[in-house]
């Protein structure tokens, strides 16, 4: 099995010609399968208006597809986020030849930069896509939710992404939302039932031990218990771009992990409303009130 997660921006004439549309929400999610070969594309349908289905989307990314045609605030989010969470590979479709080279230009010392410009057909971008081979760290077995409801007869059930390790039928889990592990009572991808599932995997889960109540997105499911923080005791690396820049009001938001968490600024402390998981040490900051939103990151200790 090779499953590849592609967050795609603003080329609706590939994704209607390659994938089809599953779930709907602020994320939409849709799924392509060639051979052993499973896509699942994420694109942020409520950006720019709701800034984490940017930045939930890009989260458990491996390829990017990024559409440009207008030179806009909205491109400048996605390439800062693009930059800030490290998503180096991926494909650049440029709807007008004549911007070439201020494209170029603008994304010269971001990420975006590695990316490939390509002008083939959808099917041959799928085809080439197929054929890049995802590296992926073993950390054991951990999965993000994106979505949850219950199920009649079924129970439980939660869809999201095996970030690293294999998950495994019947496998007890943490629960990063609850203090009791859960289980995976069964595993579903594509709609067909499995007894595991590898790292990049999209998967349903049904549950054991857990109630939507105590569900949220973002939330983990992993091996070792994830370490939760209230404050962080680190002050704001700006992107380069942004260097000097002053942020108006002390509300500041973790935009990463799939969670979007308010907190406060308090000279190099930030002081969270809800204590937050910890799954990378090192987290990007938004700011409803900034222009851009996307700051830079902070690091977790």
């Amino acid at each position: 099995m090779n499953p590849i997660n592609i967050f795609a921006y603003n080329v609706p004439e590939v994704i209607r010609e390659i994938a089809k549309k599953g779930t709907e929400s602020d994320i939409t999610i849709y799924h392509r399968k060639d051979g052993d070969t499973v896509f699942t594309i994420l694109s942020p349908s409520r950006f720019p208006e709701k800034m984490s289905s940017l930045t939930d989307t890009i989260f458990p990314a491996d390829i990017v597809l990024l559409g440009i045609d207008e030179i806009n605030k909205d491109l400048g989010e996605v390439l800062l986020a693009l930059d800030l969470m490290k998503k180096e590979r991926g494909f650049i479709i440029l709807k007008d030849e004549n911007k070439s080279t201020l494209v170029k230009k603008i994304i010269s010392n971001t990420v975006v930069s590695k990316y490939t410009f390509f002008n083939g057909s959808p099917v041959e971008l799928a085809s080439s896509i197929a054929n890049l081979k995802i590296e992926r760290k073993d950390m054991g077995t951990s999965i993000i939710v994106d979505h949850f409801f219950k199920v009649k007869s079924v129970g439980t059930v939660a869809l999201g992404f095996v970030l690293s390790g294999t998950v495994i039928k019947h496998q007890n889990l943490f629960a990063s939302t609850i203090e009791n592990p859960v289980q995976i009572r069964s595993i579903q991808m594509q709609d067909v039932d499995v007894e595991s599932a590898p790292a990049g995997s999209r998967v349903g889960l049904a549950l054991k031990n857990i109630e939507i109540d105590d569900m949220e997105r973002g939330m983990f499911l992993t091996e070792a218990r994830l370490k939760k923080v209230e404050k962080i005791e680190s002050k704001i690396d700006f992107h380069p771009t942004l260097a000097g820049k002053n942020v108006s009001g002390n509300e500041v938001f973790i935009c990463d992990q799939m969670k979007y968490s308010r907190g406060f600024r308090s000279g190099d402390e930030i002081t969270l409303d809800r204590p937050l998981s910890v799954y990378n040490d090192t987290m990007m900051v938004c700011s409803n009130t900034s222009v851009p939103r996307i700051l830079g990151t902070v690091r977790v200790r």
